[in-house]
């Protein structure tokens, strides 16, 4: 699954889901995401440094939206932070 979170409103806005974790899940999430908002050109997408989120595919998708992409450093364990943290809480409350 690649989840695409509005951190301002802490909300899941675009997700996907396949057997494989390649760089079309994270286009598909992001198209996802875009399909649900009006403007989103300007927008910060920020993410690890998954080989998905590298590709030239998902580059492409941010220019075609006018997103801008943003990763951390090497290691930085801040990146899923967010993401980490909502998911942990929306299990706890779903199961």
């Amino acid at each position: 699954m690649c989840a695409v979170k509005d951190v301002f409103s802490n909300r899941i806005i675009g997700y996907s889901i396949s057997d494989r974790m390649c760089s079309s899940l994270a286009v598909a999430a992001i198209d996802n995401a875009v399909a649900r908002r009006d403007d989103v050109s300007g927008c910060v997408v920020h993410s690890d440094r998954g080989s998905q989120f590298r590709s030239r595919k998902f580059g492409h998708a941010l220019s075609r939206h006018g997103m801008v992409g943003s990763m951390g450093r090497v290691g930085a364990a801040g990146d899923n932070t967010a993401m980490e943290s909502y998911l942990s809480h929306s299990c706890k409350r779903t199961f």
